[in-house]
């Protein structure tokens, strides 16, 4: 079974070396190991092809894109997922193998488990993300129904190549966020054979300054009015987010411990919403 891994890069300098390598180093080497580059200006390209990495170009940019244009040019029966902020896991490619031969299916999801933070911002945003939005438990089990909080994240999973072209790649509406969970709901739609594997580990970085974080909470929250639009209601409104707002605010009043980041994210999330209503024509508030 030949495995290609695709990464699209846009500015990855601070983490692209360990990653790169860290697939390089794993127990099961990549067959291909592919860079998309979006037209970065730092050394990523330069530290990519340091390492021997194929480097391709995505004139788009978007992420979604990135990973078309690496679909496109790899060989692979299989297509490994990941980013340029991640770690693998010795094991990671390895895991990858086992459950597509063990199992027989169109996709397999790994465990993202948080790298080590370098500061509070991003300890905050790496719990956010792997303990509250999402969930990655430590059981095996196949992907039957469409839930958000186990969905497939392109930070790790893999498909094959030969599905990836049946349903048409990565969604390029959804630009740089969203398009993974799109792609899994759709697969499922389509009837795909979905599994989840806790043994293939990545370790993911999170946003380290408040810019950063209020940049990934508005993608999120555009991304949140796209995934409506396709799959939901013209309507939706959840006051859970509006009470968390309003917990927050009154935590950073108390100086609470994330407090403050927390309402950061849940304000840039909810302009996010708001913006991806206009631009989706539904109403998410």
């Amino acid at each position: 079974m030949k495995i290609s891994v695709v990464i699209p890069v846009f500015n990855e300098e601070k983490y692209l070396h360990a990653c790169l390598s860290s697939i390089l180093n794993g127990n099961r080497k990549p067959d291909e190991l592919m860079v998309v580059d979006g037209g970065s200006t730092d050394k990523s390209v330069e530290i990519a092809k340091s390492l021997g990495v194929t480097v391709l170009r995505n004139p788009d940019k978007t992420a979604a894109a990135g990973r078309n244009v690496g679909i496109k040019a790899a060989t692979g029966e299989i297509i490994a997922f990941t980013d340029g902020d991640c770690e693998a896991d010795p094991g990671w490619l390895e895991a990858i193998e086992n459950a597509f031969n063990k199992h027989d299916v169109d996709a397999v999801g790994g465990k993202i488990l948080p790298a080590k933070a370098i500061n509070e911002i991003e300890e905050y945003w790496m719990n956010l993300q792997l303990n509250v939005v999402m969930q990655f438990g430590d059981e095996p089990f196949f992907v039957r129904e469409r839930n958000f909080r186990n969905s497939f994240i392109t930070a790790n999973c893999a498909y094959r190549r030969k599905f990836l072209i049946k349903m048409h790649g990565f969604s390029r509406w959804f630009a740089n966020n969203g398009e993974d969970v799109d792609l899994q709901w759709r697969s499922l739609k389509a009837g795909g054979k979905l599994f989840y594997s806790p043994d293939a580990i990545i370790y993911f970085h999170g946003v380290t300054n408040i810019k950063d974080l209020r940049r990934k909470s508005f993608r999120n929250g555009v991304s949140s009015s796209k995934l409506q639009k396709k799959y939901g209601g013209k309507i939706n409104y959840d006051l859970t987010i509006y009470a968390v707002w309003a917990k927050s605010f009154k935590g950073t009043v108390k100086r609470e411990k994330w407090a403050r980041y927390n309402l950061e994210e849940t304000t840039w999330h909810l302009l996010g919403k708001y913006y991806g209503s206009l631009k989706a024509h539904v109403i998410n508030v």
